[in-house]
Formats: C-alpha cells, sequence, structure tokens
C-alpha cells in the first residue's frame, strides 16, 4: 500500500487531550502494511465540535502535573516527556488525534514486500537551525533509536538495515515480518534530529544545556527540569504557521498551587489533570474529558513471593473493586477494564462485536471478599503478607486507588504499604524483577493491539514484561500475529494471548482512563482525540470564535 503526498495541511475541529491509541491496521496483499490516512495532520476529529480562530496568540503558560528530567525521550519515556519533545521534533510518519497514520517528514511511504518499507522525504522540511532534513539525519536518528541504551530500542530490534536508496528515499528492511512494524517510525519511538547536532551532543540530547534540535512547528529555548520548558515557534517549519508564538509549560506538581495559579490567571490552562481535581476547574476553566486508551493495572511479579502463588494473584484480584475506583475516584471518567488493551484499540482488526465477544470470555474477578478469602486460604501465605506499592505523584488517582485496595486487604490479613514517588522515581522502577509489586500506567502511542501484548505479555520481552508471564500459547499466538497477511486472523490471535494470559492473571486491569483538559475560557484546542498530545498539538490552539 502507497501513501500518496499530503500536501500542506489542512485542519478540522474538535477538542480534546492526551496520548493513546485507536488501532487502525489495513491488509495489503501482502501484509497489513499501512494503516488509513486522514486528508492532513490531525484532521480526524468531530467536525462538529466548536472551532477557533486564526487570531494571533502571542504567548500563553499550561501547567503540566510533574516534571520531567530530560526532554530526550530515549531516556526517559513518559507520557509528558511526548507531549513536551513532539512539539519541537517530528518522525518519519505522524499520528492524528484520532488515531490514523498521516504524513510526517516522509511525504509518502509504501511497503513492496512483507519486510520491506520505503519512505520518500518531504523536500520541504528544515531544522529550527534552518539546515534542511536530509536521509543522513533521518539514519542518525534512527540508529540512536536503536543504540543499546535507548529506552526506544525495543521497538527496532527486529531491524536488519537501514539505508539511503535515493536522494529522498530511506529502506527499512525488517529480519522477520511483523505487522505492528508500521507503527515504529512514528513520534513514539522515533523523533528525528540533525546528523550534526546528535553527534556533537552524544549522551547530552535533551538537557539544559543543548536543548532539542528538531523540525516541528516549535523549538525550545530553555529547560529546567524542577521548573519548565519555553518554546517559541519555529517559522522554518513546513506546515502551517501556528496561531501561537510562544509557549511556557510549568511544572506544577502540587494540585492546589495549579488551580491557585489559574485563578490569579498565572496560567492559561493545565493538561493531564485527575478526574476530582478537574471538576474543581469548572468554574474558572473549561474542561474536556476524553477517553485516551490508557490503561491502569497492577502487575504482580509471578518471579517473586508471594505473587509466584496464582492464588494470592487472584485473591488481590477480588479484593479490588474496580467499580468502586471508577465511581468513587474517579468520578465516572473511567471504565473498569477487563485487560490491558481497550476495547476500542481494535480498529478494523475486530470488529466492535467481536471484541465485545472476546472480553466477554476473560475471567470472571468481580470484587467478591468472600471470594479473596477463599482464594487466600488456598495459597502458601494464608494468614497474608505484607507488601510495598508505590505510585507517581502526577497520579493521585492511582494513590487513591491503591489506599482503597489497601483497606480492603487488610480484611484478608495482607498490609500494603502505598507510598508516593516522583515520576521519574516511578518511571526508573519500572524494570521487571525490581519490585514484586507495580503500578502499570500506559499511554499506548501506536494505533496497534499489539503495542501492549508484545513488551508486556511476552516472554521474550524480558525488558518490559513486568509480570515475567511465561505462557506457551500466549508466545505462539503473539509469534504468528506478527507473521500473518490476514487482518482478522491476527485480530483473533492477538486476541487470543489476552485470553491465554488472563488464566494466569499476570496483570490486574483496573480501569481504562479518560483526561482532563482544562484551558481558559477564549481559548479551544482543535482536533482532539486519543492521539492529541503524540504531535504538535499546540498548533491546535486557538482563541475561541
Amino acid at each position: 500500500m502507497t501513501s500518496e503526498p499530503s500536501g500542506r495541511i489542512s485542519r478540522r475541529s474538535v477538542l480534546r487531550l492526551s496520548t493513546a491509541g485507536a488501532g487502525i491496521l489495513a491488509a495489503s496483499s501482502v501484509l497489513a502494511a499501512c494503516a488509513p490516512q486522514s486528508d492532513g495532520r490531525g484532521s480526524g476529529g468531530d467536525p462538529s465540535a466548536t472551532a477557533g480562530t486564526d487570531t494571533p496568540i502571542g504567548g500563553l503558560t499550561l501547567a503540566l502535573p510533574s516534571s520531567i528530567s530530560t526532554l530526550d525521550i530515549s531516556r526517559e519515556a513518559g507520557i509528558l516527556n511526548y507531549v513536551v519533545a513532539t512539539l519541537a521534533q517530528e518522525s518519519l510518519l505522524s499520528i492524528s488525534p484520532d488515531g490514523k497514520l498521516e504524513a510526517g517528514l516522509a511525504e509518502s511511504w509504501k511497503q513492496p514486500d512483507a519486510k520491506t518499507y520505503v519512505y520518500t522525504l518531504r523536500r520541504d522540511a528544515v531544522f529550527s537551525d534552518g539546515s534542511p532534513v536530509t536521509t543522513d539525519d533521518v539514519l542518525a536518528s534512527i540508529d540512536a533509536a536503536r543504540d543499546k541504551a535507548s529506552m526506544l530500542a525495543y521497538a527496532w530490534s527486529n531491524v536488519a538495515s537501514v539505508k539511503a536508496t535515493g536522494a529522498r528515499e530511506i529502506t527499512i528492511t525488517l529480519t522477520t515480518p511483523d505487522a505492528a512494524f508500521v507503527w515504529t517510525p512514528t513520534p513514539g519511538t522515533l523523533l528525528i534530529s540533525s546528523k550534526a547536532f546528535l553527534t556533537k551532543n552524544r549522551g547530552k540530547v535533551g538537557t539544559a544545556k543543548t536543548l532539542l534540535l528538531g523540525s516541528g512547528p516549535y523549538k525550545v529555548t530553555s529547560f529546567a527540569a524542577d521548573d519548565h520548558v519555553q518554546f517559541e515557534r519555529n517559522d522554518h517549519w513546513w506546515g502551517d504557521k501556528p496561531s501561537l508564538k510562544a509557549l511556557k509549560l510549568s511544572f506544577v506538581p502540587d494540585a492546589g498551587t495549579r488551580l491557585v495559579a489559574m485563578k490569579s490567571s498565572s496560567v492559561d490552562g493545565a493538561l493531564d489533570l485527575a478526574s476530582d481535581e478537574a471538576r474543581s476547574w469548572t468554574p474558572t476553566a473549561d474542561v474536556t474529558y476524553t477517553g485516551d486508551r490508557s490503561v491502569v493495572a497492577l502487575a504482580f511479579d509471578s518471579s517473586q513471593a508471594p505473587f509466584d502463588d496464582v492464588h494470592v494473584r487472584r485473591a488481590v484480584a477480588h479484593a479490588a473493586d474496580r467499580a468502586g475506583m471508577v465511581d468513587g475516584i474517579l468520578h465516572g471518567k473511567a471504565e473498569a477494564a477487563s485487560t490491558l488493551v481497550s476495547p476500542q484499540m481494535w480498529g478494523e482488526l475486530m470488529t466492535p462485536a467481536e471484541v465485545k465477544k472476546g472480553y466477554a470470555d476473560l475471567p470472571d474477578l468481580a470484587y467478591d471478599l468472600d471470594a479473596a478469602k477463599a482464594e487466600l486460604a488456598r495459597s502458601g501465605h494464608p494468614d497474608g503478607f505484607t507488601v510495598d506499592l508505590t505510585y507517581p505523584n502526577s497520579g493521585p488517582q492511582l494513590g487513591k486507588a491503591a489506599l482503597a485496595l489497601a483497606s480492603s486487604l487488610k480484611k484478608l490479613g495482607i498490609t500494603l504499604n502505598v507510598k508516593e514517588v516522583t515520576l521519574e522515581s516511578w518511571i526508573a522502577d519500572l524494570v521487571p524483577g525490581k519490585k514484586p509489586l507495580q503500578f502499570l500506567w500506559y499511554f499506548p502511542v501506536t494505533g496497534d493491539p499489539a503495542e501492549l501484548t508484545d513488551p508486556y505479555l511476552g516472554s521474550a520481552a524480558t525488558a518490559t514484561n513486568l509480570a515475567h508471564l511465561k505462557n506457551a500459547t500466549v508466545d505462539k499466538a503473539l509469534a504468528e500475529a506478527k507473521k500473518t497477511t490476514d487482518t482478522a486472523a491476527r485480530g483473533k490471535l492477538l486476541m487470543t494471548a489476552l485470553q491465554a494470559a488472563a488464566e494466569d492473571l499476570p496483570y490486574l486491569p483496573l480501569w481504562w482512563a479518560q483526561t482532563a483538559t482544562a484551558l481558559a475560557k477564549d481559548l479551544v484546542l482543535e482536533d482532539t482525540g486519543p492521539f492529541a498530545f503524540v504531535g504538535p498539538w499546540a498548533t491546535r490552539l486557538k482563541r475561541a470564535a
């Protein structure tokens, strides 16, 4: 399947915030290769939503709920890192807010066979320092992503070669077919900088001294890891000139401080608000909620006691009142989850009816303290145990859920010690084997269920499989899903993997979330959707009509 050059960007309007998936894969005669594309960047939203005007905006300040320690997503890949970095840097392909693959620095792309992907670079792309984007820059950026020190290397492990095969052409060849690779040259696992910049600043990219160099609509002008990141419009950008000239993202971890700043007009809004916090912003700002396909789950390390005992895992599952968490903690702004992959991520792989049927066959883990006590009695720890659980300070809703679970587990004789840590510390601890019980809080950055199934369920994924799951049925289904040329068959295989894994209960899914954005009443964010913040979202900030 070959895409057509998209030309200049046209935008239709909608409203929203976040970063997650809307799985859309289409099969060609060779392989599920190119995803359906919309007409232009971010054009996939609700056309009935309120549009803004093109009135120039001199500058805005928005609050983020936590700080980041680096601008480089290859060294820290939390959701807020993407919110920041994708304003300045682009990838070969982009993802529209509603989850479709679109042109990025590649104006077109094709897949001549099951293992080969060819990308043609646009002629008008330049970096913010005025230098043109070349094939050498793309090759250097992919090399940086593939480096063993990069957090993105896992996504490129199946790549046999990356070559310039023309003046504006890049060809990537895989070792074995992988239907999900179509999503790899997107912002989630590749952001492009210049070869000269990467060579000069090796190991230092993304610091306060080096910042970032990219071809996106904005350039970073200052960064303080504990305070802010500042942007100015990049007038070299190939896309339409944004209305917003300057943007400051302030790191404000305390919820009360954020609200006071909004009321005093020190900030013009906030991103990624927790549901209970967002309710208090409504008199002052316009608050928008959107399902973002993100999942919150507990990861049980099955290689460590006490969670090497499936009856312990089931006891904890039955003690978790997930529906109560959604209603009481999230005020209904979420959906109780039955598996890691949200129902909306299946795209063309499965119909909604097929997904519903597949999820109905998952084990019933309803809140039931009697069932929890019975499972614990059958375990090797009938008298209970003590375990720690940390959560990031940017996710107070996770902390409240942990405390609610601790209250239930206390009735079983289980002590759950709940502790808040910084987002950076929490991300650093997300390593298999580090802790027996962890939160998994994941925002998909592609539109494919395999983004969650492959790294978190496959036994070969030793760097990401927090549960240490080893299930032959799961591994076989995931391996066959990579190779199949049939879209429907691939969907069934991924569903088989989810169902087989659920029997072992490696993770306890709690909820699929919604995210809240608050903006001053004279502002709108156009073209929102589950992927709205994995791309140049600030270009869609407008004055309200």
